[in-house]
């Protein structure tokens, strides 16, 4: 019987085969292994399971199966308080879905889950891997170094090139983002731009 790992795997899958803009990023990994990754707490995973996103006929399904597999993941954060704050860290969290340390193992690139809360600026950033936005629920403001800024919602995205800086600001709704790094450095993680 799948689990809910599973299912969230499958409905990543359907998305991403059938939406251009993810296919065309990167191919859906074809090395998956499953892992023994523990679950690991997030203060946001009960406020991603208590969210009643308005339904989108294209992404809604993998919204619900977010949800539903929130418990089990291993959640994660790049940063620390005395970075970022008690507040982001609260409403801010992450998990490596497939990856080289994630619920599926793949060598070819990696695929996040993320998620923002209301009211959060995320602070410029850079990484060596080149990234993918592409946003499953609520909508944020996206600015990137070269790029004009837009307010993304579902089905809509944002690419980011090897170490251009981006930053990201949530207003009165959360966001849920797929997000999938191809290219160098698949197991780094983002660093902050410093003045």
């Amino acid at each position: 019987m799948p689990t809910p790992l599973d299912d969230l795997l499958a409905h990543t899958r359907a998305l991403w085969i059938g939406t251009p803009s993810l296919a065309d990023f990167t191919p859906f990994p074809d090395d998956l292994v499953p892992t023994t990754q523990s679950s690991s707490p997030a203060p946001a995973a009960q406020k991603i399971m208590d969210w009643q996103a308005a339904p989108n006929p294209i992404t809604g399904a993998l919204h619900t199966a977010v949800q539903k597999a929130a418990h089990l993941v291993n959640w994660q954060f790049i940063y620390t308080e005395a970075e970022v704050g008690r507040h982001f860290l609260d409403n801010y969290a992450y998990f490596e879905l497939i990856g080289p340390t994630g619920h599926f193992h793949s060598a070819q690139c990696n695929a996040y889950i993320g998620y923002w809360g209301p009211h959060l600026y995320y602070p410029a950033h850079h990484h060596a891997s080149e990234e993918l936005y592409f946003v499953l629920s609520g909508e944020a403001l996206f600015e990137s170094d070269g790029d004009a800024a837009a307010t993304l919602g579902p089905t809509e995205h944002r690419r980011h090139a090897s170490h251009q800086p981006h930053a990201m600001t949530t207003k009165d709704s959360a966001i849920l983002t797929l997000v999938l790094w191809r290219g160098p450095d698949l197991g780094g993680s983002s660093q902050l731009v410093t003045a």
